[in-house]
Order: structure tokens, then C-alpha cells, then sequence
């Protein structure tokens, strides 16, 4: 089992960092999605609470992983031209800006409606800021183009993976694999 990364392969923590974090976002899109939809109500104020600490769990493992990136090296992409290697950087670039802002956004949203966030019941975070109407609406606003960015940087992340593993049929896929 490799650990660390190579020039080839991803190691096991960039995998499971990689895999977890894309669980958790393919569950808070439609969590959050859903409970936005709800009429006030105690079920709302639940899965707020649910959306909200897998929310503040995907900040801390985007952290991780930049971390982790940073502290190691990066396989290469299999015979990518200079165009190809500039596209998967800035998609790589988007859904890693992408998993801190829709975090930070949520926080601040949450924050600035003086709606605190106890993430899993545990740990009550700190508000980012007072209460502020303006600042709230603003951060709504940028929490919901940030969903849609997301969706669309990731419709184009898993078609690219699944275009190299079905029609160039080269290691792409398979290397963030277990």
C-alpha cells in the first residue's frame, strides 16, 4: 500500500481524502437543497444542522488535503499536451476553492443571521461576525452560485476521469482508485 504519492500513483491518504470528500459533497448538495426548500419546522432546523457540520467536515478535510498536496508530490497526467495540463489545474484549482468558499460562505451566512453552528452537537464554532441582514444576503448570494460552479466543475471532474478511463483507456481513473 503506498502512502506517500509518486510521480505514477496516488497514495491511500490522498484517496481517502479525495473519495470521503466526494461522499460528503454528493450528500450536502441535495441535503442542502432539500432542507432550503422546507417550510420552517423543526425537521429544517435538523438537517440545517446536519448540512451545516458536514459543511464545516469538508473544510477541514479541503484543508487536509491542500496540506497533504503541498507536502508531497503530484502524479503526472499520462501523455496531456500543455493545454490538457492547464485545464485539469484550474479544475483542480475550482473544486478546491470551491470546497473552502461554500464552507466559509455557509459559516458567514449562518454568522451574519446570528444562527450559530454546533457542529455534530459537539463543538459550538465561533460567529464570524454579528448579526448583519446585508452581509447575510450577500453571502447567500455567493453560497448559491458557488453550488452551481461546483456542479458544473464537477459534471466536467467526472466526465474528464470517466473520457480518460473509457475512450483514452489510461490510468487517470484507476490511479485514485483503491
Amino acid at each position: 500500500m503506498i502512502t506517500r504519492n509518486t510521480e505514477q500513483q496516488w497514495g491511500w491518504p490522498s484517496k481517502l481524502l479525495h473519495w470521503l470528500t466526494a461522499l460528503l459533497i454528493l450528500i450536502q448538495i441535495p441535503l442542502g437543497i432539500y432542507a432550503d426548500d422546507l417550510a420552517n419546522s423543526p425537521l429544517k432546523l435538523e438537517l440545517f444542522s446536519w448540512h451545516k457540520s458536514f459543511g464545516i467536515l469538508i473544510l477541514m478535510l479541503a484543508i487536509m488535503r491542500l496540506l497533504w498536496r503541498m507536502a508531497g508530490s503530484i502524479p503526472t497526467l499520462p501523455d496531456a499536451n500543455l493545454a490538457q495540463r492547464r485545464l485539469a489545474n484550474l479544475g483542480h484549482s475550482l473544486l478546491y476553492g470551491l470546497m473552502l468558499l461554500l464552507p466559509l460562505s455557509g459559516w458567514l451566512m449562518s454568522s451574519a443571521a446570528n444562527r450559530p453552528i454546533n457542529w455534530f452537537w459537539l463543538i459550538e464554532l465561533p460567529a464570524l461576525t454579528g448579526p448583519n441582514k446585508a452581509l447575510k444576503e450577500i453571502a447567500e448570494e455567493i453560497h448559491e452560485a458557488s453550488v452551481v460552479l461546483l456542479l458544473v466543475v464537477l459534471a466536467v471532474h467526472i466526465g474528464a476521469a470517466l473520457w480518460h478511463h473509457f475512450k483514452l483507456r489510461d490510468s487517470v481513473l484507476k490511479r485514485m482508485w483503491f
